[in-house]
């Protein structure tokens, strides 16, 4: 990969050394599997605990072995205490077939860097900026004290194509309105972060009428290929008790470039033999599908391995892993199981079922997923 010469601001700087710092800690400290992501927050010092939500991760554009994690809603409490509904995020080492425990917390992007005498003493921080327009079902605004709230949850990270991509990683996103009993995702969107810069740009929301079908509002896992940028989105259409009785799992594409992949009238659907502008024609790729929660999609094939989905079917821990040397068609199962989760209730249940590439071998799948019981992001090892 090659690195293109930048012109360095002073702020850049700062923040490259900033990012550079949180790297500190030896990629062999990483953890066999099954463990949990843990930064160096969290191990550092007696009674830091740390409880977040889904782990997506991807490599950091011109580094080595680098690694770039985005979390879902977290609270942390010790040394420092905070809650954020919403997303934070945070660098270091990895090893492939391990599980990454030195990552250091990144501060909010754009936000001056507190300084801190260590990397194990910077506490997480928001990443992503509140939303705003979001409702409830009545109308009404969703920031109503003690029952709902909205937030920007990532839904998936790809570094930009091109020699060094700029840099810059591609991330997805959806808007949404929680409350104690429902989970409303009302928009779909897309921003740009600079890691050796720390900071967002070019954000835009891509699907927010809430009449269009909810799989477009809740696209994620992008991919980049053949000079075009695909996403994947899931929905339920037919539900069980605790499970996913039958669904649909659609692929939809657009060009790889800032203006395309914020244009919503340039995505295009795969409706079983091409690419088609109506989004209700949209067919699924996966025959058979039960998604009971979105899905991830990845790109395995400098592993050998082709693309794989990994797909949960139920509450309690059910995953399947398929398989296909295409993203249009040609999927099969090749791995079904079910996650160690304990101590669901309510909402919070066994969930965010998302596939690594950059941590996986050639002989095992490494998933992270959201333990209930630990309250925390775990990662379990599954062979191909």
């Amino acid at each position: 990969m090659v690195l293109r010469r930048r012109a360095w601001r002073p702020a850049a700087v700062a923040a490259a050394c900033l990012l550079t710092l949180s790297g500190a800690g030896a990629a062999g400290a990483d953890a066999p599997p099954p463990a949990q992501v843990r930064s160096l927050w969290e191990t550092a010092v007696p009674g830091n605990a740390i409880s977040r939500d889904c782990g997506y991760s991807v490599p950091v554009p011109g580094a080595v072995r680098r690694g770039l994690w985005l979390f879902c809603d977290s609270t942390w409490k010790g040394s420092a205490t905070g809650f954020w509904l919403g997303d934070t995020a945070a660098t270091g080492p990895y090893t492939p077939g391990r599980v990454p425990d030195a990552l250091a917390e990144i501060p909010t992007p754009g936000a001056p860097a507190v300084p801190v005498a260590t990397p194990a003493a910077r506490a997480p921080a928001p990443f992503l900026p509140v939303p705003t327009g979001v409702r409830l079902p009545s109308g009404q605004s969703c920031t109503v004290p003690g029952f709902s709230y909205q937030a920007s949850w990532i839904s998936g990270a790809a570094p930009e194509p091109g020699p060094d991509g700029g840099g810059k990683v591609l991330l997805t996103y959806t808007d949404v309105c929680t409350t104690s009993a429902t989970i409303s995702t009302q928009r779909f969107g897309v921003v740009e972060y600079d890691p050796a810069a720390n900071a967002l740009s070019g954000q835009a929301q891509v699907f927010t009428d809430p009449a269009e079908l909810p799989f477009q509002r809740a696209l994620g896992s992008p991919v980049f290929a053949g000079g075009h940028l695909y996403l994947v989105g899931a929905v339920c259409d037919t539900g069980g008790p605790g499970a996913c009785a039958a669904g649909r799992v659609v692929l939809a594409r657009v060009g790889a470039t800032p203006r395309e992949w914020r244009d919503a009238a340039a995505y295009r659907w795969w409706d079983g033999a091409g690419w088609t502008a109506d989004h209700g024609a949209a067919a699924s790729i996966l025959p058979g599908a039960r998604p009971m929660a979105a899905v991830h999609a990845a790109d395995y094939g400098a592993l050998g391995r082709g693309f794989a989905v990994v797909e949960q079917t139920d509450i309690t821990g059910g995953y399947r892993v398929w398989r296909s040397d295409a993203l249009t068609g040609g999927w099969r199962v090749a791995r079904t199981g079910t996650a160690p989760c304990g101590g669901q209730h309510g909402l919070d249940l066994c969930r965010a079922y998302i596939g690594h590439p950059e941590l996986s071998t050639r002989d095992d799948l490494l998933m992270s997923y959201y333990d209930p019981a630990a309250a925390h992001v775990g990662v379990l090892r599954t062979p191909w």
